[in-house]
């Protein structure tokens, strides 16, 4: 009888070590956008991005030759997921909707304040995000430096004002106070006695509140057809207060 061949043992193939994740666009912007959210704009820089991803720096330029194209891809990513208000109502309350739209997208993504505007440069996604605010007020008849004096006032009454309340809650804690021996008692107590209270403030009440002055004063701005005019007395002329008590304007 033949003697059986015994087959030689297989060999498992060698597991491949170090193998880097895979790359894509989309894999580079999201690890861009939650590092971002942990050290801001100032703190942000391909190496760390590379090693979050698992990758080496180079490997990131087949994607994004810079830091500045990335940053621009994230800003347009982030500003994406800005929902804007629903077209057709009072344009008062399209105003109101625009701004509590970008404190639900600055609440969830805090960077994007920074992403407007970096190096001297506006982003084009904050453009797309600012434009129709233009197309709005100019439908309320606001051209020129009209229009151009509208803009500036209520995009920086508005980013101002939500970057300032969300700063708030942090800063009116009690251990804010924490230097306060230095004052004099009576101040002592005064500022005691308020951040007491300030704590209980509730921050989308004071947003509330605050809307509706800014968009008071674009009621105003409308009714009247002129630019105001610099005054250290903080009023405006007799001309400019009677134009701006004009006639009541569509949607009051």
């Amino acid at each position: 009888m033949a003697e059986i061949a015994h087959d030689e043992p297989v060999l498992a193939a060698p597991r491949r070590r170090g193998r880097p994740r895979r790359l894509s666009r989309e894999a580079v912007i999201n690890a861009a956008i939650s590092l971002l959210s942990e050290v801001g704009l100032e703190g942000f820089s391909l190496a760390p991005l590379a090693k979050r991803l698992k990758a080496g720096v180079m490997s990131l330029y087949t994607y994004f030759p810079n830091r500045e194209l990335l940053l621009l891809a994230v800003a347009d990513a982030i500003y994406a997921r800005f929902e804007p208000p629903a077209p057709g109502a009072a344009w008062q309350d399209q105003l109101r909707g625009w701004m509590w739209a970008v404190v639900d997208l600055f609440d969830r993504h805090p960077v994007a304040v920074q992403l407007s505007m970096w190096n001297g440069h506006v982003s084009p996604a904050w453009l797309r995000t600012w434009a129709p605010l233009a197309t709005l007020l100019r439908q309320q008849k606001l051209e020129g430096q009209r229009l151009a004096f509208a803009l500036s006032w209520f995009t920086t009454a508005t980013l101002g004002f939500i970057s300032s309340q969300r700063q708030s809650p942090e800063n009116r804690r009690a251990e804010t106070l924490a230097h306060a021996a230095t004052l004099e008692p009576s101040l002592q107590q005064l500022a005691s006695e308020l951040w007491a209270d300030f704590e209980s403030v509730d921050r989308d009440a004071a947003l509330t509140f605050g809307f509706d002055n800014i968009i008071n004063g674009m009621e105003r701005l409308i009714r009247s057809d002129q630019v105001p005019l610099p005054s250290r007395s903080g009023r405006w002329s007799v001309s400019e207060r009677a134009a701006a008590a004009g006639p009541k304007i569509e949607g009051d």
